[in-house]
Formats: structure tokens, sequence, C-alpha cells
């Protein structure tokens, strides 16, 4: 035999057994990739144990139910130095007389106290000068409502002044110390006429309601004369009592007392 033919049998024998051990070699499984497990995070909102104010009135809000908007009546307020024209001048350059019955009505009465003492005493505020007039006292009697204080406006005339509240309130006082004077009370000011005098230099005519008074009242007219001054806010503080009212004009320190519940009275002071 050949080195030839034997090369060639040995490659055939050697291919026959690989033959072999192809077809009985167990087949072989792959291997799975091993998946990591991957943490997973839950998106929570964080709910604090006790609600803020905040929290509380949203919750308000979102429980209540939806009602029409309604917008609020505006309260009814007086009008000072409000007025219209309702009269031509007087035989007298300008003045006509009016019946002041029928421009004012006397101020609201104050309720009576019990007898045998005041439930409610003078305030400290009025000092103790106007308490040396024990006639005027003992008619001022009791009082019956604590005291007020109000900014108010005011004017000084040759023989008087006038004073204003924001109630619409004018009192025109004349007064002559113990003696007495006159003054008047307007609950509110009349239709302004708009007439006029002639006035002396130095003087003015009174307006608005100041000069509506004025010119309602002859004796206002003439008891007080012309405004010697503009009108200037002023400080005031008012007690009313059973017979009539202590006034405190708190700029000028100066203290009236105030006898009578009608359109007129009498006026003692300045204290």
């Amino acid at each position: 035999m050949t080195m030839a033919l034997k090369v060639r049998r040995l490659i055939a024998l050697l291919a026959l057994i690989g033959a072999i051990s192809a077809c009985t070699a167990a087949p072989q499984t792959p291997t799975p990739a091993v998946e990591r497990p991957q943490a997973k995070l839950l998106a929570t909102v964080f709910m604090s144990p006790t609600p803020g104010e905040a929290a509380r009135q949203a919750t308000r809000i979102a429980s209540r139910p939806t009602l029409p908007v309604q917008m609020p009546l505006p309260t009814a307020q007086p009008t000072a130095y409000v007025g219209v024209f309702v009269a031509a001048a007087g035989e007298d350059g300008g003045a006509p007389a009016l019946d002041a019955a029928a421009q004012f009505s006397p101020p609201t009465p104050v309720p009576a106290l019990a007898a045998g003492g005041c439930a409610i005493p003078p305030a400290p505020l009025f000092g103790e000068n106007w308490t040396q007039n024990e006639a005027a006292q003992q008619a001022l009697g009791c009082a019956g409502e604590p005291i007020a204080p109000y900014v108010g406006t005011t004017q000084l005339y040759e023989r008087g002044v006038m004073y204003w509240l924001p109630s619409g309130e004018i009192w025109s006082i004349a007064p002559e110390g113990a003696v007495g004077g006159p003054y008047w009370y307007a609950p509110f000011a009349p239709p302004e006429q708009g007439w006029s005098v002639p006035v002396p230099e130095g003087l003015r005519m009174p307006e608005g309601g100041f000069g509506a008074v004025w010119r309602a009242i002859p004796g206002i007219r003439e008891t007080l004369g012309l405004a010697r001054t503009p009108e200037q806010p002023v400080s005031l503080s008012l007690q009313r009592f059973e017979g009539g009212a202590l006034l405190l004009d708190g700029s000028a320190g100066q203290v009236f007392i105030l006898i009578g519940r009608g359109e007129t009275g009498t006026a003692y002071g300045p204290y």
C-alpha cells in the first residue's frame, strides 16, 4: 500500500469519527440573560397632619355653592350745607322773615332717668368752672347720655359763635356769661335762600349751613351780626341732659351751658 493511500484512509477515518461525535453530543441550551430587578418609585403627595389656614379656606370655598353677587345698598347719611332757593328778598334789603317753627323741629328728647339720682354723671372733661352756676346746673338735671366727641365746624361772629356737628345739628350762641344769652338750635340746615347784604370791610357773609340758618332766622342775624372769621374745623364734645346740654369747644378750651330742649334757649358761659 502506498503512502498516499494511507493518508487518504486516515483522513476519511477522522471525518467519520467527527460525524459520529456530532450526532451523539447533547445539544447545549443557551444561558438566558439575567435581568436585574429595577427599583420603582411611587409618586405620592405629602399630606400635612394638620391642614393650614389656606387649606381650610380652600376646602370651605370648594364646598360652598356659588351664589349670585349682591351689591350692598348705601346707607343714607345726613347731608349738611345743602339747600335750594325758596324765597325772594324781603323789604328789609334781602332778609325775608321765615317762620322758624316751620323750618326746624325740636331735638329728640332724652329719656327720663330713674328718680332719686342720676345714672350718668356729667363728664369730667367739662371741668368744674361751669358748676359754679348752681341755677343752670339745677336746670340741666341729669345727663341722658355719655359725652360724645366730634370734629365739627365753627365760625365767629360780631357778637357770638356758631357750631356745626357732623350729624347736621347747628347751634347759634350769643353768650353773656353768668347772666345768660340766647341761643338757637337747628337739627339740620334749612334750604339756602341765596340773597346777600352789603358787608363792611373786615366782615363777611356766612355761607353754607351757617349762612342758611343765619338767613332763615331774623333773631340770629340781629343778635350775632356778621361773621368775623371763615369757617374752620373744631374739636367739640357734647353731653345731653334732661334740661339741655353741655358743649365743650376743645379748640378754644371753653364750655357752654345750654338750657332748653327746643329751637331756642339760654346759653351761659363760656367757662
